[in-house]
Order: structure tokens, then C-alpha cells, then sequence
């Protein structure tokens, strides 16, 4: 997608000379906002940059050319790219369901359990696509690519290349892009489903009969609270495509898109950018649970004792959070 920098834009730049200095508070705003001005929310051309920083008070925005005035110290230009919208309001209800061996380790340890996603039970994860369609995959960013060698931004001129040098230097982006997909599969996970209520698909499926279980409601504002020292983490809504026609995004994009058969977990995710750690595989990310988590609800097909258990070993733990049974086992009337 050809780029245009208008003078407006220009002056911008001139201005206020990029830092690269992305905290957890812009990314969530460029990440929620995707492409749309926080100043005056209109959407950016598809083919100008928009303008992420601070203003200042240190708050961060997102703004077009003509609303950047208030910005003080700009993090960096955003490009309207084909990156996917995962956007989603910071009001969406999110549910985490889990066994309750898995409830008293996140108390235990005060905060959430990140798998890397190459460790996950989906081997999807992280896929660009069907494995029979790689060769057309492979086709269509070597063709992008030569295009984008061979073409410069405005105002620069274009280089002299012959054929062998541009074919090169799309397959070494190529094998550049691919080495990316494979470096987010090491990157830490935590899935949470969207919804307004409880799913008794989503209950049948982590704590079925007989199993013990709760679900820990919150919201995505809070997931990105929990996260604020977590400069990598992005919470993103993920999108469900058909791989038979469709492929994923590059990097780690990818981690939100998963296969359409899998739509019912309707699923909001944190993706954190593995730094390493003591567990190759894992991370614990430790936050305030209080702060995150704003009910537990108890399993419907608990026994009848368990919710009172469950409540006393939450309060113990020091997890201020009301405790309540499910509205699946309200009795319907005839």
C-alpha cells in the first residue's frame, strides 16, 4: 500500500522527532483505538501515517497530522498497514474458566499462569496457514516484496537493482517474515472468553461433570491494568478464519487468528513477548487479583457444599471478590 507524507505530516516529524518509547498505557491505546483518532475520532487515511505519544500530562494519544499539536514527545508513527483490527472496548466482559486446582494455584502464586504458545494444545497456534497452501503463501509476499524493493518511499529515488539482486533480497525478507512467525510461538499466552454471561459450552468444556470449577469474570480495561508493567502485553480480540481460503497475519498477528471451528471460545487474549525466565515454557505474571478479578462464579454442576469452600479459600487467600453460584442453575417455570 503506497504511502503518502503531506507536508502537514511532515511537519510533525520536524517538530517532534520520534523516541520510540512505547509504554503499556500507548500501546493499549493504539492497540483499542487501531486506527482512529483519539482527539477527534475519525478514522486515519489508509494512506498517511497517524501520530502516537504523549501530551503534556503524559497521557498518550493517537492523532492525525491536524490534531497533533498537543502532542509533546512522539513514540512513533503508525502506518495503516493490513494489520488486523483486534480491537475491543475496555467494557467487554471477559470470563476465564478453570478447575478448582488451577484457582488455588493462581492465588497461590497472586497472579496469572502464561503458557508460551508453541507449548499450548492447539498446534495451530501461531500458523500462518494450511500447510498445503505454504507454496502459495510463499508466492504472494515474494511477489509483494519484489515490489517493495524495487519501489522507494516518496521522495527518495529508486535503486538500481538487476533481476538476481532483487529476487535475493525477496527471499531474505521472506525468510525474515517466516523466522518471525516462528519467534512468536515462544511468545506467552492467556486466553479469556468474551461474553455478557456464562457459556455452558465453555463450563462443559473446562469443568465438566463431576469436575469442581469456577470462572473468574473481569473486563478487558482490567486485563490491561493487570499488564501495566508488561510494556510487550497486548490484549486483542482474536479473529476466526477459514485456512482454506484465508491466511493469518505476520508475526506475532498471528496469535490472533485461529481456525474457524474454534469460534465458540469467542476469545480475548494477552500476548506477552517471551523474555525468558527460570520456566522455558511459562511464566507467572503477578499482579493485583483484587484489581483484576470483579466476581467468581461457581460451577453448575458443583456439589451444593462447594461454593461455601470455594469462598472461604479465596478470602484466606486474600482475594477480594464476591462469590456467587451460577445462573445455570436458576429452574425455568412452565
Amino acid at each position: 500500500m503506497p504511502i503518502d507524507v503531506t507536508p502537514e505530516d511532515s511537519a510533525v516529524f520536524a517538530r517532534v522527532p520520534s523516541t520510540g518509547r512505547i509504554t503499556s498505557q500507548l500501546r493499549h491505546v493504539m492497540t483499542r483505538e487501531w486506527n482512529r483518532c483519539t482527539v477527534c475520532g475519525v478514522q486515519g487515511d489508509m494512506h498517511r501515517p497517524l501520530f502516537a505519544g504523549y501530551d503534556a500530562e503524559g497521557q498518550a494519544l493517537l492523532a492525525h497530522a491536524r490534531c497533533a499539536s498537543t502532542i509533546i514527545e512522539l513514540a512513533t508513527p503508525v502506518y495503516w498497514t493490513e494489520q488486523p483490527d483486534i480491537s475491543i472496548a475496555d467494557t467487554q466482559m471477559v470470563w476465564r474458566y478453570m478447575d478448582f486446582a488451577k484457582f488455588v494455584a493462581m492465588l497461590q502464586q497472586q497472579g496469572l499462569y502464561f503458557p508460551r504458545a508453541d507449548q499450548m494444545d492447539d498446534k495451530f497456534e501461531g500458523a500462518a496457514g494450511n500447510a498445503s497452501r505454504e507454496a502459495e503463501w510463499d508466492a504472494f509476499y515474494l511477489k509483494f516484496f519484489r515490489g517493495a524493493v524495487t519501489t522507494p518511499p516518496p521522495g527518495y529515488p529508486a535503486p538500481i537493482l538487476n533481476e538476481d539482486q532483487i529476487d535475493r533480497e525477496a527471499k531474505r525478507l521472506l525468510s525474515s517474515i517466516k523466522a518471525s512467525g516462528e519467534n512468536a510461538r515462544s511468545s506467552l499466552v492467556s486466553c479469556w472468553h468474551a461474553n455478557s454471561g456464562e457459556s455452558e459450552a465453555l463450563w462443559r468444556l473446562y469443568c465438566p461433570p463431576p469436575i469442581a470449577g469456577v470462572a473468574i469474570r473481569s473486563t478487558v480495561q482490567n486485563l490491561w491494568n493487570a499488564m501495566e508493567h508488561e510494556v510487550s502485553a497486548v490484549v486483542g480480540r482474536v479473529h476466526y478464519v477459514d485456512f482454506r481460503k484465508h491466511f493469518a497475519g505476520i508475526g506475532n498477528d498471528r496469535l490472533f487468528f485461529k481456525r474457524r471451528s474454534l469460534s465458540h471460545e469467542n476469545e480475548v487474549r494477552i500476548v506477552i513477548a517471551d523474555r525468558g525466565g527460570s520456566d522455558p515454557n511459562s511464566r507467572v505474571i503477578q499482579c493485583d487479583l483484587s484489581a483484576l478479578i470483579e466476581e467468581i462464579v461457581i460451577s453448575p454442576f458443583a456439589p451444593s457444599w462447594f461454593h461455601e469452600v470455594a469462598a472461604n479459600i479465596a478470602s484466606t487467600m486474600g482475594l477480594e471478590a464476591p462469590c456467587r453460584q451460577s445462573d445455570l442453575l436458576e429452574q425455568p417455570f412452565y
